[in-house]
This record gives C-alpha cells, sequence and structure tokens, in this order.
C-alpha cells in the first residue's frame, strides 16, 4: 500500500503539468517549458494555416488564438507593418511581428508575439 502511495504523488505531478488536472482549467504553458505547448492552427490573412504554440513563458491557449486572430485580421485589413518589416503591431497588449520569408524558410518561424515575459509563435508547419 506505501508503495503504491509513493507512485501515485509523481505520477499526479506528472499529469497536474501536463495539462491533464481534474480541476477543468485550460491547458497553459509554464517557464520553462520543457517543449512548446501546441495551442492548434488557425489561417493566417493569406488564408494559409499556421501552427501555434508557446514557446516561452505561460499563456493559455485561447488567449494565443485571440491574439493571432486580431493580428491576421489587422494584416489584412491593411493595419500591420510589411512582413520582415521588423516593425511590431500592438494586438490586445501584445507586441507581433512577421518576419521576412527567408527566415521563415530557414526556421519556420512565420510570427512571434510577446507580453511579459510570454512568447507564442506562429510555425509554418506543424510539428
Amino acid at each position: 500500500m506505501r508503495r503504491i502511495a509513493l507512485l501515485s504523488l509523481p505520477l499526479a505531478a506528472l499529469l497536474t503539468a501536463a495539462g491533464c488536472g481534474s480541476d477543468g482549467r485550460p491547458k497553459v504553458a509554464t517557464t520553462p517549458p520543457a517543449r512548446a505547448v501546441d495551442c492548434g492552427q488557425i489561417d493566417t490573412a493569406g488564408g494559409a494555416p499556421a501552427y501555434l504554440k508557446v514557446t516561452k513563458g505561460s499563456a493559455p491557449c485561447g488567449d494565443a488564438v485571440s491574439v493571432y486572430k486580431a493580428f491576421f485580421a489587422a494584416i489584412a485589413e491593411g493595419k500591420a507593418p510589411g512582413q520582415g518589416s521588423g516593425g511590431a503591431l500592438a494586438v490586445q497588449g501584445w507586441s507581433c511581428v512577421i518576419y521576412p520569408s527567408d527566415r521563415i524558410q530557414q526556421d519556420g518561424r512565420g510570427a512571434d508575439c510577446t507580453k511579459g515575459g510570454t512568447t507564442v509563435t506562429a510555425f509554418q508547419k506543424a510539428g
């Protein structure tokens, strides 16, 4: 009985860290993540898929999706600086920037939105 109790504590900690807690809260990335937390796919302003991941810090995936939807809408409306310009756009309290196409081809990062110590990255490909 004692051995089972000792094994269940680490398992409970792993499940909680993995977002499998029973409290019903949304999945949130924490610092430092063992790996980026996948927040799913959304469409860019041009209709291509983007794959969102919390790559640094902590953010609910719902917030990440909301920020990128607003960012891509601003791009479609011509409110954002051009791709690769280095200019950032403030969206819902986040600072978002699109990278030049050569960087996107190099490492797959299409854009970053940052707020405080948190970065949510839009990748060109899932993975």
